[in-house]
């Protein structure tokens, strides 16, 4: 019984050693699908355009961008749990779809840790607290201050997890009466905040750095950190102590994906980001790199963010509809 055993045993390593080497020395042998969902135009779709020809390269095949924007992130994300495992079918994800959407819906399609591998972290976008020119303030403290003698009068507009969830923290750490508007898409959220209809939002810096050098957005603050990008304004967290938000950017694939593609992946990835042409067109969009992660890493890392967003959520008096 142990011979039979042990003789097993070493089949099994054999077989699952020569199946990893067939992965590792065959793929990809056809184009790559690169399924966003968010649609064209939005940060992540930015970030996506700047990686996707390098890595192409790398790789040897086309990298195929396919926008399935809707449901916050969720048709997109869905679709890329039920495709195949075999590393032809990717998600760029972000915190909203693979962590904090859970926190707003009770009934969701896929499971953002189960029904998928990490494969590497790629950057973070800021978010500026800014303000319509015309609402008469300068500084956090003024826009506290001025909520609180107004209450109902200061709105802000939201169209996904992140900013909605942000400013309903920044709400509930300030006590102020702050009115909540949703929107189902992003670029409409940010026209009524720069029309008035709206008057304060988290804007990310892909969509609100030109705004805001243009005069048409005021910034009072960042999150998570300052940036060379604003200098001058202030992070969130130095005026309003423990307020620490911050987003993400990655690239998934479906759970059970063999880990020699994964691990190729993230080794080209990685090797696409440290190219300095790449961080340039990238510091471009607004976007700013985050430190490389292996995948199981980046797999820690969600780990904790669903911790982190879950307590987020709960204090901001966010429950799942």
């Amino acid at each position: 019984m142990k011979r039979r055993t042990f003789a097993t045993a070493i089949t099994v390593g054999l077989s699952t050693l020569f199946f990893g080497t067939v992965h590792a020395q065959t793929f990809p042998s056809k184009p790559i699908k690169l399924v966003l969902p968010f649609a064209a135009g939005s940060p992540t779709d930015a970030l996506a355009r700047v990686i996707a020809g390098p890595l192409s390269k790398r790789l040897g095949q086309a990298i195929i961008i396919d926008n399935k924007p809707g449901a916050t992130g969720m048709l997109g994300t869905d679709f890329v749990a039920k495709a195949p495992a075999d590393g032809y079918t990717l998600l760029f994800g972000t915190n909203t779809t693979q962590v904090a959407n859970k926190y707003f819906f009770k009934s969701m399609p896929y499971d953002g840790e189960k029904d998928f591998v990490p494969v590497v972290i790629v950057g973070g976008v800021p978010h500026a607290l800014v303000v319509n020119p015309s609402l008469p303030v300068n500084s956090v403290q003024d826009l506290i201050k001025y909520a609180k003698a107004n209450p109902g009068a200061v709105s802000f507009p939201y169209a996904n997890s992140t900013t909605r969830i942000t400013a309903s923290t920044f709400r509930v750490m300030t006590q102020t009466d702050l009115v909540a508007v949703p929107y189902k898409a992003y670029g409409q959220a940010v026209t009524e905040l720069l029309g008035g209809q709206t008057q304060m939002m988290f804007i990310d810096f892909t969509t609100g750095l030109g705004h805001i050098r243009s005069g048409k957005l005021k910034a009072l603050a960042i999150t998570p950190n300052r940036s060379s990008k604003l200098p001058g304004v202030p992070a969130m967290k130095e005026v309003l102590p423990g307020f620490d938000i911050g987003n993400w950017n990655g690239l998934f694939a479906p759970a059970g994906t063999p880990a020699d593609i994964v691990e190729r992946i993230n080794r080209e990835m990685t090797a696409v980001l440290a190219i300095p042409e790449v961080q340039q067109q990238i510091d471009n969009t607004g976007y700013e790199l985050l430190k490389p992660m292996s995948p199981t890493e980046f797999s820690k890392y969600i780990a904790a963010e669903g911790v982190h967003w879950g307590k987020l959520a709960k204090s901001a008096g966010i429950e799942a509809e």
